[in-house]
């Protein structure tokens, strides 16, 4: 998939709210020597922003990397009285989530003194994850299965398929809201990752409804809703937690017309869906599927082929990203000396891509839950996209364990 950056930029953000005021020159000396230690020797800059935060993400998710020069960007813009929002965009095929945050825990230490206590990120080539991967019958069915699963899968259109433009906006929940989500997870036998799945499937169902109906004979019936999950391949192929690169996969999920259903039921279906695909690590089957999909992809030389390739052949409506930040690095319960940084919250920007036309990226921080989207404007306007969003969240924050 690493193709796509020859049709589009692939880029995704982590930006954390510090406490105090920032010092430029102090932040700039710690990226650099963080980077350093990954072999990166340019020095960054850091923009002082004055946009609001969902335009900056909007204009620098739509801002391509150089080849051949750093592969990420850093801003710093004010945030309230005693706060402030360092931002940190990157070409997702330089690095996953699990190695920015590591790379922005770093950062952070050197910012606040304690960088030198911290072990060195190693930088690792991610391709040898494919050797986990090894081609087999187990292999090969799991390809299939997915490539059939989703003959039915309802399609987005997209009005233009060279418009590679994407769309961002955030939304807040109460404080607390997780705990609820937790609870319910845990009466259903799921996790608060299935919970999502199967509220965003309803979402997306409620939707496409209408369109679904109106397909013009069974044999073009596409009645499913498919989403995709990233999960961290690191701890399934024995990974060092300190490897620095592009260690993710994903599998999918896909029900029948899940607005129809009742969300209990779906949740418990979501789960033992998600729970097969992890104990078969279809996670790391999933390579085999890329290895085919890339023959393909280099057959034909039409970009317009290139952009649909993926849509028409695996289509998703959505994908998901999650993370729980609680107790990690960024969660410091107790506040530090007089004058020292804290992170107040952290936020994560997912892309839009090769596989999937609007992305939800919820982070998890104590009490506190953000959920960033990410969409592609060929595919949704940006009311269709909030219209989805609120829809998604409104059904979490109705949820009643008891």
């Amino acid at each position: 998939m690493r193709q796509w950056t020859t049709l589009a930029p692939y880029n995704a953000g982590h930006i954390m709210r510090v406490s105090g005021a920032p010092d430029l020159e102090r932040w700039r000396a710690a990226f650099n020597a963080v980077l350093k230690t990954i072999g990166l020797t340019e020095p960054i800059l850091i923009e002082l922003s004055t946009l609001a935060l969902d335009q900056k993400i909007i204009q620098e998710l739509n801002s391509p990397f150089v080849p051949g020069t750093l592969p990420l960007r850093a801003f710093v813009m004010a945030d309230q009285r005693e706060s402030y929002l360092v931002g940190v965009i990157y070409d997702h095929w330089f690095a996953d989530s699990p190695s920015l945050r590591a790379l922005m825990q770093r950062v952070f230490g050197h910012y606040s003194g304690d960088g030198e206590n911290l072990p060195p990120l190693i930088t690792c080539d991610d391709e040898e994850d494919l050797e986990h991967s090894r081609f087999g019958v187990r292999a090969l069915i799991s390809c299939l299965r997915d490539y059939f699963r989703h003959r039915r899968a309802c399609r987005i259109h997209l009005r233009d398929p060279l418009d590679f433009g994407a769309g961002f906006f955030s939304l807040r929940f109460p404080d607390g809201a997780i705990d609820q989500i937790r609870a319910y997870a845990k009466k259903y036998g799921a996790t608060v990752n299935d919970v999502f799945l199967a509220t965003a499937s309803q979402a997306l169902g409620k939707f496409t409804a209408e369109q679904r109906k109106s397909q013009p004979s069974p044999r073009t019936k596409r009645d499913r809703i498919a989403l995709a999950t990233a999960v961290d391949l690191k701890p399934r192929s024995a990974r060092n937690p300190d490897d620095f690169g592009f260690f993710v996969g994903y599998f999918t999920v896909v029900h029948d017309r899940p607005e129809m259903q009742p969300l209990p039921e779906l949740v418990a279906a979501t789960a033992r869906e998600t729970s097969a695909s992890k104990s078969a690590a279809r996670a790391l089957e999933f390579a085999w599927g890329l290895r085919i999909a890339r023959l393909t992809w280099d057959w034909s030389s039409r970009p317009r082929f290139k952009a649909q390739f993926f849509q028409k052949g695996l289509p998703f409506l959505a994908g998901i990203s999650n993370v729980n930040l609680t107790g990690s690095w960024a969660d410091q319960e107790e506040r530090p000396a007089t004058g020292q940084a804290m992170v107040l919250d952290y936020f994560r920007v997912s892309p839009v891509g090769p596989l999937v036309p609007l992305v939800f990226t919820f982070t998890t921080i104590r009490d506190r839950l953000s959920l960033c989207v990410t969409y592609r404007t060929t595919a949704f306007s940006q009311n269709q996209a909030e219209q989805i969003a609120t829809e998604l969240a409104e059904r979490l924050r109705n949820l009643r364990p008891g």
